[in-house]
Protein backbone atom coordinates (compact mmCIF):
# COMPACT_ATOMS: atom_id res chain seq x y z
CA UNK A 1 0.00 0.00 0.00
CA UNK A 2 1.01 3.27 -0.69
CA UNK A 3 -1.01 5.23 1.74
CA UNK A 4 -0.91 4.12 5.01
CA UNK A 5 -3.38 4.97 8.80
CA UNK A 6 -3.44 3.01 11.41
CA UNK A 7 -6.84 3.15 12.69
CA UNK A 8 -5.57 2.76 16.00
CA UNK A 9 -2.34 4.97 16.67
CA UNK A 10 -0.57 2.25 19.31
CA UNK A 11 2.66 4.53 18.57
CA UNK A 12 1.03 7.11 20.15
CA UNK A 13 -0.82 5.66 22.85
CA UNK A 14 2.08 4.11 24.27
CA UNK A 15 4.33 7.54 23.63
CA UNK A 16 1.78 10.28 25.19
CA UNK A 17 -1.54 8.45 26.05
CA UNK A 18 0.10 6.78 29.54
CA UNK A 19 1.26 9.78 30.84
CA UNK A 20 -0.43 11.64 33.49
CA UNK A 21 -2.79 14.80 32.02
CA UNK A 22 -0.28 16.83 33.85
CA UNK A 23 2.89 15.53 31.47
CA UNK A 24 1.12 14.99 28.43
CA UNK A 25 0.39 18.75 28.53
CA UNK A 26 3.88 19.81 28.82
CA UNK A 27 5.00 17.28 25.84
CA UNK A 28 2.29 18.53 23.60
CA UNK A 29 3.18 22.19 24.02
CA UNK A 30 6.55 21.38 23.70
CA UNK A 31 5.31 19.56 20.37
CA UNK A 32 3.72 23.07 19.42
CA UNK A 33 0.33 22.23 20.44
CA UNK A 34 -1.65 25.38 21.74
CA UNK A 35 -3.22 24.36 24.81
CA UNK A 36 -5.33 26.08 27.48
CA UNK A 37 -5.38 26.31 30.96
CA UNK A 38 -7.57 23.71 33.02
CA UNK A 39 -7.39 21.24 30.09
CA UNK A 40 -7.99 17.64 31.10
CA UNK A 41 -6.39 14.86 29.04
CA UNK A 42 -7.46 11.43 30.59
CA UNK A 43 -5.35 8.33 30.29
CA UNK A 44 -4.96 6.36 27.34
CA UNK A 45 -6.08 9.29 25.29
CA UNK A 46 -3.73 11.05 22.33
CA UNK A 47 -4.42 14.31 20.07
CA UNK A 48 -2.66 13.66 17.19
CA UNK A 49 -2.51 16.48 14.39
CA UNK A 50 0.07 19.32 12.80
CA UNK A 51 -1.66 22.21 13.95
CA UNK A 52 -3.59 21.74 17.15
CA UNK A 53 -5.55 24.37 19.75
CA UNK A 54 -7.48 23.39 22.64
CA UNK A 55 -9.50 25.82 24.41
CA UNK A 56 -9.39 26.54 28.36
CA UNK A 57 -10.90 24.05 30.51
CA UNK A 58 -11.69 21.27 28.08
CA UNK A 59 -11.67 17.57 28.94
CA UNK A 60 -10.74 14.30 27.08
CA UNK A 61 -12.00 11.43 29.00
CA UNK A 62 -9.57 8.22 28.86
CA UNK A 63 -8.82 6.26 25.81
CA UNK A 64 -10.15 9.12 23.62
CA UNK A 65 -8.25 9.03 19.77
CA UNK A 66 -8.52 12.96 18.07
CA UNK A 67 -6.18 12.76 14.86
CA UNK A 68 -6.59 15.22 11.98
CA UNK A 69 -4.28 17.76 10.15
CA UNK A 70 -5.96 21.11 12.31
CA UNK A 71 -7.59 20.45 15.05
CA UNK A 72 -9.27 23.50 16.75
CA UNK A 73 -11.06 22.81 19.83
CA UNK A 74 -12.63 25.45 21.29
CA UNK A 75 -13.19 26.31 25.37
CA UNK A 76 -15.27 24.22 28.14
CA UNK A 77 -15.71 21.23 25.43
CA UNK A 78 -15.92 17.64 27.11
CA UNK A 79 -15.43 14.71 25.22
CA UNK A 80 -16.34 11.03 26.23
CA UNK A 81 -14.16 7.87 26.79
CA UNK A 82 -13.80 5.68 24.23
CA UNK A 83 -14.25 8.46 21.60
CA UNK A 84 -12.78 8.08 18.23
CA UNK A 85 -12.16 11.60 16.10
CA UNK A 86 -10.61 11.14 12.64
CA UNK A 87 -10.63 13.75 10.00
CA UNK A 88 -8.08 16.33 8.57
CA UNK A 89 -10.30 19.11 9.87
CA UNK A 90 -12.11 19.48 13.14
CA UNK A 91 -13.47 22.33 14.70
CA UNK A 92 -15.64 22.21 17.55
CA UNK A 93 -16.77 25.63 19.46
CA UNK A 94 -16.93 26.75 23.26
CA UNK A 95 -19.20 24.90 25.52
CA UNK A 96 -19.96 21.69 23.22
CA UNK A 97 -19.77 17.67 24.27
CA UNK A 98 -19.25 14.64 23.01
CA UNK A 99 -20.47 12.01 24.72
CA UNK A 100 -18.52 8.15 25.49
CA UNK A 101 -18.37 6.03 22.21
CA UNK A 102 -18.95 8.15 18.91
CA UNK A 103 -16.99 7.77 15.98
CA UNK A 104 -16.40 10.02 13.78
CA UNK A 105 -14.25 9.39 10.94
CA UNK A 106 -14.69 6.62 8.20
CA UNK A 107 -14.74 6.80 4.21
CA UNK A 108 -13.07 10.71 3.54
CA UNK A 109 -10.96 12.69 1.07
CA UNK A 110 -8.09 15.32 2.04
CA UNK A 111 -10.43 18.13 2.16
CA UNK A 112 -13.12 16.34 4.56
CA UNK A 113 -14.50 18.41 7.67
CA UNK A 114 -15.84 17.93 10.94
CA UNK A 115 -17.48 21.39 12.07
CA UNK A 116 -19.28 21.81 14.98
CA UNK A 117 -20.47 25.18 16.57
CA UNK A 118 -21.29 26.06 20.20
CA UNK A 119 -23.49 24.63 23.14
CA UNK A 120 -23.63 21.30 21.11
CA UNK A 121 -24.13 18.08 22.08
CA UNK A 122 -23.76 14.42 20.62
CA UNK A 123 -25.17 11.45 22.33
CA UNK A 124 -23.28 8.48 22.51
CA UNK A 125 -22.81 5.66 20.59
CA UNK A 126 -23.00 7.86 17.62
CA UNK A 127 -21.51 7.07 14.00
CA UNK A 128 -20.80 10.04 11.70
CA UNK A 129 -19.33 10.11 8.01
CA UNK A 130 -18.03 13.45 6.88
CA UNK A 131 -16.86 11.65 3.33
CA UNK A 132 -16.93 15.69 2.26
CA UNK A 133 -17.99 17.79 5.02
CA UNK A 134 -20.51 18.09 8.15
CA UNK A 135 -21.14 21.31 9.47
CA UNK A 136 -23.55 21.58 12.47
CA UNK A 137 -25.00 24.81 13.59
CA UNK A 138 -24.55 26.25 17.40
CA UNK A 139 -27.23 24.50 20.18
CA UNK A 140 -27.72 21.61 18.03
CA UNK A 141 -28.36 18.32 19.58
CA UNK A 142 -27.98 15.09 17.67
CA UNK A 143 -29.75 11.96 20.05
CA UNK A 144 -27.82 8.31 20.86
CA UNK A 145 -27.05 5.66 17.97
CA UNK A 146 -27.43 8.33 15.33
CA UNK A 147 -26.10 7.76 12.04
CA UNK A 148 -24.93 10.41 9.43
CA UNK A 149 -23.08 9.31 6.16
CA UNK A 150 -21.67 11.83 3.87
CA UNK A 151 -21.20 9.27 1.43
CA UNK A 152 -23.28 6.42 -0.47
CA UNK A 153 -21.28 3.77 -2.46
CA UNK A 154 -20.63 -0.13 -2.13
CA UNK A 155 -22.01 -1.46 -5.35
CA UNK A 156 -20.45 -0.43 -8.95
CA UNK A 157 -21.49 2.95 -10.52
CA UNK A 158 -20.76 1.36 -13.68
CA UNK A 159 -23.37 -1.21 -13.20
CA UNK A 160 -25.83 1.37 -12.53
CA UNK A 161 -25.98 2.00 -8.71
CA UNK A 162 -25.76 5.32 -7.08
CA UNK A 163 -22.78 6.80 -5.74
CA UNK A 164 -22.95 9.87 -3.75
CA UNK A 165 -19.95 11.95 -1.56
CA UNK A 166 -22.10 14.95 -0.63
CA UNK A 167 -21.92 17.73 2.58
CA UNK A 168 -24.43 17.78 5.24
CA UNK A 169 -25.50 20.54 6.89
CA UNK A 170 -27.24 20.78 9.98
CA UNK A 171 -28.31 24.04 10.94
CA UNK A 172 -28.44 26.19 14.57
CA UNK A 173 -30.59 25.35 17.30
CA UNK A 174 -31.90 21.52 15.59
CA UNK A 175 -32.59 18.65 18.12
CA UNK A 176 -32.55 15.09 16.05
CA UNK A 177 -33.86 12.80 18.32
CA UNK A 178 -32.18 8.98 19.35
CA UNK A 179 -31.70 6.65 15.64
CA UNK A 180 -32.14 9.20 13.27
CA UNK A 181 -30.40 8.26 9.70
CA UNK A 182 -29.01 11.39 7.57
CA UNK A 183 -27.82 11.14 4.21
CA UNK A 184 -25.63 12.77 1.48
CA UNK A 185 -26.93 16.28 0.57
CA UNK A 186 -29.14 16.35 3.60
CA UNK A 187 -29.57 19.70 4.51
CA UNK A 188 -31.54 20.72 7.93
CA UNK A 189 -32.84 24.17 8.59
CA UNK A 190 -32.66 26.51 12.08
CA UNK A 191 -34.53 25.34 14.65
CA UNK A 192 -35.66 21.92 13.36
CA UNK A 193 -36.59 18.78 15.15
CA UNK A 194 -36.69 15.06 13.37
CA UNK A 195 -38.57 12.69 15.31
CA UNK A 196 -36.54 9.34 16.55
CA UNK A 197 -36.12 6.53 13.81
CA UNK A 198 -36.22 9.05 11.37
CA UNK A 199 -34.20 8.78 7.50
CA UNK A 200 -33.52 12.40 6.42
CA UNK A 201 -32.24 12.23 2.46
CA UNK A 202 -33.91 15.67 1.63
CA UNK A 203 -33.72 19.40 2.25
CA UNK A 204 -36.17 20.24 6.03
CA UNK A 205 -37.14 23.85 6.01
CA UNK A 206 -36.20 25.88 9.11
CA UNK A 207 -38.46 25.49 12.58
CA UNK A 208 -40.42 22.31 11.21
CA UNK A 209 -40.83 18.99 12.72
CA UNK A 210 -40.21 16.09 10.14
CA UNK A 211 -40.76 12.69 10.74
CA UNK A 212 -41.20 9.22 9.13
CA UNK A 213 -39.09 6.80 6.78
CA UNK A 214 -37.86 8.76 4.86
CA UNK A 215 -38.96 11.92 7.37
CA UNK A 216 -42.15 13.73 5.83
CA UNK A 217 -42.66 17.49 7.52
CA UNK A 218 -46.09 17.59 9.89
CA UNK A 219 -45.46 20.74 11.20
CA UNK A 220 -44.04 24.20 10.75
CA UNK A 221 -45.05 28.29 11.67
CA UNK A 222 -47.00 29.23 12.86
CA UNK A 223 -48.02 25.89 14.89
CA UNK A 224 -44.66 24.88 15.23
CA UNK A 225 -43.17 26.01 17.76
CA UNK A 226 -45.79 27.93 19.26
CA UNK A 227 -44.94 31.52 20.50
CA UNK A 228 -45.01 31.94 23.83
CA UNK A 229 -46.49 35.03 26.13
CA UNK A 230 -44.29 36.67 28.93
CA UNK A 231 -46.56 35.37 31.27
CA UNK A 232 -46.24 31.71 30.12
CA UNK A 233 -42.40 32.34 30.19
CA UNK A 234 -42.68 33.63 33.88
CA UNK A 235 -45.22 30.77 35.11
CA UNK A 236 -42.67 28.17 32.88
CA UNK A 237 -39.49 30.04 34.87
CA UNK A 238 -41.13 29.42 38.22
CA UNK A 239 -42.14 26.10 37.55
CA UNK A 240 -38.28 25.05 36.76
CA UNK A 241 -37.07 26.88 40.35
CA UNK A 242 -39.81 24.66 41.82
CA UNK A 243 -38.26 21.35 40.52
CA UNK A 244 -35.12 22.58 41.23
CA UNK A 245 -35.31 23.42 44.83
CA UNK A 246 -36.48 19.75 45.00
CA UNK A 247 -33.64 18.32 43.01
CA UNK A 248 -31.30 20.42 45.29
CA UNK A 249 -32.86 18.94 48.52
CA UNK A 250 -32.38 15.54 46.75
CA UNK A 251 -28.81 16.03 46.15
CA UNK A 252 -27.53 16.67 50.02
CA UNK A 253 -27.75 20.67 49.57
CA UNK A 254 -30.33 22.52 51.70
CA UNK A 255 -32.47 25.04 49.38
CA UNK A 256 -35.10 26.93 51.20
CA UNK A 257 -36.96 29.92 49.17
CA UNK A 258 -36.93 32.66 50.74
CA UNK A 259 -38.88 36.64 50.27
CA UNK A 260 -38.50 38.35 47.17
CA UNK A 261 -37.96 35.59 45.04
CA UNK A 262 -34.27 34.18 46.28
CA UNK A 263 -33.30 31.15 47.41
CA UNK A 264 -30.38 30.32 50.47
CA UNK A 265 -28.59 27.10 49.64
CA UNK A 266 -26.69 25.54 52.08
CA UNK A 267 -24.14 23.23 51.19
CA UNK A 268 -22.27 21.08 54.43
CA UNK A 269 -19.10 19.62 53.84
CA UNK A 270 -17.06 17.33 56.24
CA UNK A 271 -13.30 17.52 56.85
CA UNK A 272 -11.06 15.40 58.87
CA UNK A 273 -11.89 17.67 62.08
CA UNK A 274 -14.89 19.85 61.20
CA UNK A 275 -17.88 20.28 59.56
CA UNK A 276 -18.14 23.39 57.38
CA UNK A 277 -21.52 24.45 55.91
CA UNK A 278 -21.39 26.94 52.60
CA UNK A 279 -24.27 29.41 52.43
CA UNK A 280 -25.21 30.36 48.57
CA UNK A 281 -27.70 32.97 48.21
CA UNK A 282 -29.69 33.16 44.50
CA UNK A 283 -31.82 36.28 43.44
CA UNK A 284 -34.58 35.76 40.77
CA UNK A 285 -35.95 38.44 38.74
CA UNK A 286 -39.03 37.61 36.48
CA UNK A 287 -39.58 41.22 35.48
CA UNK A 288 -37.35 44.38 34.13
CA UNK A 289 -33.74 43.83 35.37
CA UNK A 290 -32.99 46.52 38.23
CA UNK A 291 -28.89 47.99 37.53
CA UNK A 292 -28.71 48.49 41.32
CA UNK A 293 -25.83 46.19 41.72
CA UNK A 294 -25.08 47.57 45.08
CA UNK A 295 -28.13 45.85 46.60
CA UNK A 296 -27.00 42.34 45.41
CA UNK A 297 -23.99 42.78 46.61
CA UNK A 298 -24.95 43.97 50.54
CA UNK A 299 -27.39 41.14 50.30
CA UNK A 300 -24.64 38.61 49.66
CA UNK A 301 -25.65 37.50 46.20
CA UNK A 302 -23.96 35.37 44.69
CA UNK A 303 -25.97 34.62 41.04
CA UNK A 304 -28.58 36.45 39.76
CA UNK A 305 -31.00 34.60 37.48
CA UNK A 306 -33.03 36.88 34.90
CA UNK A 307 -35.44 35.91 32.80
CA UNK A 308 -35.09 39.32 31.38
CA UNK A 309 -32.00 40.58 29.37
CA UNK A 310 -29.37 41.80 31.75
CA UNK A 311 -27.33 44.83 30.12
CA UNK A 312 -24.27 45.46 29.62
CA UNK A 313 -22.95 47.89 32.42
CA UNK A 314 -24.51 45.23 34.88
CA UNK A 315 -22.91 42.61 33.58
CA UNK A 316 -19.66 44.48 34.09
CA UNK A 317 -20.47 45.68 37.57
CA UNK A 318 -21.23 42.16 38.95
CA UNK A 319 -18.37 40.61 37.33
CA UNK A 320 -16.39 43.01 39.21
CA UNK A 321 -18.52 42.01 42.09
CA UNK A 322 -17.74 38.42 41.71
CA UNK A 323 -21.67 38.34 41.02
CA UNK A 324 -22.76 35.33 38.53
CA UNK A 325 -25.33 35.85 36.57
CA UNK A 326 -27.62 34.30 34.03
CA UNK A 327 -29.18 35.92 31.20
CA UNK A 328 -32.40 33.78 29.94
CA UNK A 329 -33.15 36.26 27.24
CA UNK A 330 -30.05 35.86 25.33
CA UNK A 331 -29.11 32.37 26.57
CA UNK A 332 -25.88 33.95 28.28
CA UNK A 333 -23.99 33.62 31.22
CA UNK A 334 -19.95 34.79 32.43
CA UNK A 335 -17.26 32.92 30.75
CA UNK A 336 -16.42 31.85 34.55
CA UNK A 337 -19.24 31.45 36.81
CA UNK A 338 -19.09 30.09 40.72
CA UNK A 339 -20.12 26.42 41.54
CA UNK A 340 -23.43 27.72 42.20
CA UNK A 341 -24.00 29.45 38.79
CA UNK A 342 -22.42 25.80 37.30
CA UNK A 343 -24.95 23.95 39.20
CA UNK A 344 -28.01 25.87 37.80
CA UNK A 345 -26.92 26.50 34.46
CA UNK A 346 -26.48 22.30 34.17
CA UNK A 347 -30.12 22.28 35.69
CA UNK A 348 -31.36 24.60 33.10
CA UNK A 349 -30.56 22.40 30.03
CA UNK A 350 -32.67 19.82 31.35
CA UNK A 351 -35.98 22.10 30.49
CA UNK A 352 -33.83 23.40 26.61
CA UNK A 353 -32.09 25.88 28.07
CA UNK A 354 -28.60 26.17 26.91
CA UNK A 355 -26.45 29.02 27.72
CA UNK A 356 -23.50 30.49 25.87
CA UNK A 357 -20.52 31.73 27.32
CA UNK A 358 -19.79 35.70 27.36
CA UNK A 359 -15.76 36.72 27.42
CA UNK A 360 -15.45 39.87 28.98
Amino acid sequence: MLIKQARIPVKDVLLYGLLPSWLKKIVYRFKGYQIGEGVSIGFGSVIIGKEVSVGDNTSIGFLTIIRGRKLTIGSHVQIGATTFLNVPVIEIGDGSKINEQVFIGGLQFPDSKFIMGRNCQIMQMSFINPARSITIGDDTGIGGHSLIFGHTSWLSQLEGYEVNFEDIEIGSSVSLAWRVFVLPGAKIGDGSVVGANSLVHREIPPKSLAIGFPARVVGKAPDFPRQVEQSEKVTMVKNIISEMISFFNGNDLQCEEKENNSLEIRQSKRSFFKKRQTVWRLQILYEEFAEQVEVYKENDCNLILSLCAVPDSARQKLNNSNISWVDIENKEQPFLMNDLGEEVALFLKRYGIRLFRVKE
